[in-house]
């Protein structure tokens, strides 16, 4: 390296922890970009997710994954490689624990299992989320007791909706950072591709507007997405649910429900895109799909 040339820096960092912990919430504020959907559902994040964050020398890629969660299907079993999988050639990982669902026995399996798949090596975070929230639990009594659970190398409290700690998380992240050339462009917020992000913002779409209605089974398949003559982009995805009766659901009296799907997924694409985009949208029953291999992988979920 020659004198006065800086070098620059990169690591993965790993985002683990139960469902609905505030994983994907906490990768968006630290990067600062909307990387991944997010819902109240459990289990909205299905495969491994990359948020890129990039300043200066300095290169993070933040690893959201799937809620640690028991088996009980195929998609399940998918997941949970996914989560494995990311434990692998990590700079360090973040346990996130929400300060308004605290489970002990749940996360000290959990950690149980992470450390396995971590080795000794990997520096791991404890990272207290939901810290605004009036009802939760008191942090240094959680600290104290989690500890007992793993060695962690840090505890932090933070909240990513107000902003709370995420400065000195963002600054704790960025010291496991090793000298090497960065792995993305410096422009890039996310691997994802646009594909990928048309399936996930229409997926988002349906889990606000059908919270109660639609089970967490829906998925969504893109099958065309083509650049036209006149500048727009076309997209042509399917909505795969279990049951006829969810059909009736999503459609809506006189199709306004699929048609107000399809406005909101469109005006949230325009902006992500950066493009117009004419989007048609059709429903497809395929029942249990979650528990058959072969409707696992056709949707996208398959091992990498």
């Amino acid at each position: 390296m020659s004198e006065g040339k800086q070098e620059t820096r990169f690591g993965a960092i790993g985002v683990f922890g139960r469902a609905n912990a505030g994983k994907s919430t906490l990768v968006n504020a630290l990067v600062g970009e909307k990387v991944s959907i997010v819902s109240k559902r459990p289990q909205t994040t299905r495969r491994r997710i990359l948020g890129i964050l990039t300043e200066g020398l300095s290169q993070v890629v933040f690893c959201d994954t799937p809620g640690l969660h028991a088996i009980k299907n195929r998609l399940d079993a998918f997941m949970a490689r996914e989560i494995e999988a990311t434990a692998e050639g990590l700079q360090g990982a973040l346990y996130l624990v929400d300060l308004t669902d605290i489970s002990p026995e749940e996360d000290a399996a959990h950690l149980k299992d992470l450390q396995a798949w971590l080795g000794s090596d990997v520096p791991l975070y404890l990272v207290l989320t939901k810290l605004d929230e009036r009802k939760k639990a008191d942090p240094d009594g959680v600290a104290k007791e989690y500890a007992a659970f793993a060695p962690f190398a840090a505890t932090l409290s933070v909240s990513a909706e107000k902003g709370t700690g995420l400065d000195r998380l963002k600054k704790g992240v960025f010291d496991l950072l090793v000298p090497s050339p960065h792995a993305y462009d410096g422009e890039l917020f996310t691997s994802q591709t646009e594909r990928e992000i048309a399936e996930e913002t229409i997926r988002e779409v349906i889990l606000e507007k059908y919270y109660h209605e639609v089970p967490h089974s829906v998925a969504v398949l893109v099958e065309q997405f083509k650049e036209r003559e006149n500048g727009k982009t076309f997209i042509e995805a399917h909505l795969v649910i279990e049951r006829e009766s969810h059909r009736k659901i999503l459609l809506g009296h006189e199709g306004e429900g699929i048609k107000a799907i399809g406005s909101l997924a469109r005006e949230r694409l325009n902006g992500i895109l950066g493009r117009d985009i004419y989007l048609q949208l059709w429903i497809k029953v395929r029942p249990n799909w979650r528990k058959q291999d072969a409707w696992v992988r056709n949707l996208g979920y398959r091992d990498r």
